[in-house]
C-alpha cells in the first residue's frame, strides 16, 4: 500500500464522501456553489493519489465533508517520519551551504 501522505488523504477523502453518498459531480457542485474550482476529475485525482490535494484546500474539503480537518489527516508516527514516509526522501548527496 502506498503510505504517502497525499494518498492517505485521497483515501479518507473518498471514504468520507461515500458514508455521505455523494458523488464526485456532487460534490465539485457544491464546491463550484462556494467559487471553488474543484473539478470531478481532480477529485478522482485526489481520491486515487495520483495528484496531492493542496494542503491550503484540506480544510475547504473539510468544510464540505462536514468534518474536522484531522479526519481528513492520516494518523501520523514518530515511527512514519523515520520511516520516510511523511516526507519523501530526497534523492542524491547532501550538500553543505556555501561558505
Amino acid at each position: 500500500m502506498n503510505s504517502t501522505i497525499h494518498f492517505q488523504i485521497g483515501l479518507r477523502v473518498r471514504k468520507l464522501r461515500r458514508q455521505q453518498r455523494r458523488s464526485q459531480q456532487e460534490l465539485s457542485v457544491w464546491f463550484g456553489a462556494f467559487h471553488a474550482l474543484f473539478t470531478r476529475d481532480m477529485i478522482a485525482t485526489w481520491e486515487t493519489g495520483r495528484a496531492t490535494v493542496p494542503a491550503v484546500n484540506v480544510p475547504v474539503l473539510a468544510y464540505a465533508l462536514q468534518v474536522e480537518v484531522a479526519d481528513i489527516l492520516p494518523n501520523l508516527t514518530v515511527r512514519d517520519l523515520k520511516a520516510g514516509r511523511i516526507m519523501p526522501t530526497l534523492g542524491g548527496s547532501r550538500r553543505r551551504p556555501p561558505t
